[in-house]
């Protein structure tokens, strides 16, 4: 390592290792539920650690359509409820972190006359749903209007439109945002630490006591005791209890939604675009992103949970067709595709498009609470109905929950790393800051350049490992070998 650079990694290993401690809470799995959960325990004044294996929201939780909405397509369901508490969460994420989450205005074309008012009076009924938002309601828009606000639009029959209002964010940064909150608790009561591995849980008289941990840098081992073990692994919640032996009520049905990334050109607009409803009855988006557009998604039933699922090529088809029907894209367009895993819950088959995005909290027999299905959106909400029901459950005292007003910024969390910035200052602060600890890391989830441009990314591989290898002061061997396997998984993502 770099004699003149301390490693803050050091001291969040040295704190997780304290054999003297004893948690309140102990949150496996670093995605969405997980950090939601564990910056809920923390709120309450509560000791919490937060363990992931990998990189902070390292699959389904960086794949998102980078959306924070209420759901739209839930309004046909008359899922009403579902949408209110959307349309809330996505007020306080405005809030609480505006340097993450800011509203986009979403543009409906139609091509029949009267269809555009069908569209004003379901999207008036989300404006009302969503009556303490701090975002615009929706306005009624002839042709003309309508090819203003998406100049690109090619939809030779257009009558006219509707425009309506909900968010967008980084999934990533907000991710790394919460973990960084979480460490900035005072008096060390948050720990989040990425690429620490769980594993097996320890029981006493039936209920689990301890947890052993591993971490994945340099293989040493240590146990930590908790009062409340939380199950935030996302994806891999049925897999998770299946290696403990725990009995499922709820499990998960995933869903594997794709997109394709081309240039802004390709949308040429501050607004995106909404198709209400393609080929196989879902909403398609084309989004503007970090100077990019974002065309997605599908809707793939699966069996297999997957960190780095694959793009099909019949999903790109699919793609291509529906949004080619409306804007000028092609197969050349595409500068990266990408996919993630929904874990939908369920407990008997249905079509995925069918279920929807709620939660499910359950309690087993050996005291583990884990956290089934949800989305970005209403994470924070998810996460206090979590810690409610541990606390219950495990007759624990604790203040009520703080985070629907507190914004993050205040709490320890730093701006997003400008997507500018490069070099070894920019990666040292990333490392020393962002947790970053992986070309992988640093390029797909601080960067976001896997997900937008992956020959990009690719490109510049050499040159992070080799930054990274200055600072950490890895050897020649590791250095190769960290470029080598981001170089092998960036294959998945080129077009």
């Amino acid at each position: 390592m770099n004699q003149e650079y301390h490693d803050p990694r050091t001291t969040l290993i040295d704190s997780a290792s304290d054999q003297s401690v004893l948690w309140d809470v102990i949150v496996i799995g670093g995605g969405a539920s997980g950090l939601s959960a564990a910056w809920d325990a923390v709120s309450r004044g509560l000791r919490v650690a937060l363990l992931e294996q990998h990189d902070f929201a390292k699959a389904t939780s960086s794949r998102s359509t980078k959306l924070v909405h209420g759901g739209v397509r839930y309004l046909q369901k008359l899922e009403l409820g579902l949408v209110r508490e959307a349309l809330h969460e996505r007020h306080l994420l405005l809030e609480n972190a505006p340097e993450f989450c800011h509203p986009l205005r979403f543009v409906l074309p139609s091509e029949r006359c009267l269809e555009r008012y069908y569209y004003r009076a379901g999207l008036t009924l989300y404006d009302l749903l969503g009556s303490s938002s701090n975002v615009e309601t929706s306005t009624l828009h002839n042709a003309k209007a309508v090819r203003e606000l998406l100049p690109t639009l090619k939809m030779k029959q257009l009558r006219g439109g509707v425009s309506y209002s909900d968010a967008q964010f980084d999934d990533a940064g907000m991710a790394i945002a919460l973990a960084q909150v979480i460490n900035a608790s005072p008096d060390g009561q948050g720990l989040a630490l990425n690429y620490v591995k769980v594993d097996r849980l320890e029981s006493n008289n039936g209920k689990i006591s301890i947890l052993h941990a591993q971490d994945a840098e340099t293989g040493a081992t240590w146990k930590m005791r908790a009062k409340v073990f939380i199950n935030a692994t996302g994806i891999f919640t049925d897999s998770f209890r299946d290696k403990q032996g725990i009995e499922k009520k709820w499990s998960l049905q995933m869903s594997r939604g794709s997109h394709i990334v081309v240039p802004g050109s390709v949308l040429a607009s501050k607004q995106a675009l909404i198709i209400p409803k393609t080929s196989d009855g879902r909403v398609l988006f084309a989004i503007p992103w970090m100077n990019h557009t974002i065309i997605g998604t599908t809707d793939v039933a699966t069996d297999e949970a997957l960190s780095e699922p694959t793009v099909s090529q019949q999903e790109i088809q699919f793609l291509l067709e529906e949004a080619g029907r409306y804007l000028g894209v092609e197969k050349s367009d595409i500068l990266s595709q990408w996919a993630g895993l929904r874990p939908l819950v369920c407990k008997a088959n249905k079509a995925t498009k069918s279920l929807s995005r709620k939660h499910v909290i359950e309690l087993s027999d050996n005291g583990l609470v884990s956290i089934l299905g949800g989305k970005w959106t209403t994470a924070r909400a998810m996460a206090e109905d979590a810690i409610d029901i541990a606390l219950k459950a495990h007759k624990l005292e604790a203040k009520p929950s703080q985070t629907a007003t507190r914004k993050l910024a205040e709490y320890g969390a730093l701006p997003p790393l400008n997507q500018d910035d490069s070099g070894d200052n920019n990666i040292e602060k990333a490392i020393s800051n962002y947790y970053t600890r992986t070309p992988e890391d640093y390029l797909a989830r601080r960067k976001r350049k896997l997900f937008l441009n992956a020959q990009e990314a690719i490109d510049q591989t050499d040159e992070t490992s080799a930054s990274m290898a200055k600072i950490l002061g890895w050897s020649d061997e590791k250095q190769r070998q960290s470029a080598e396997q981001f170089k092998a998984l960036s294959q998945n993502y080129l077009p």
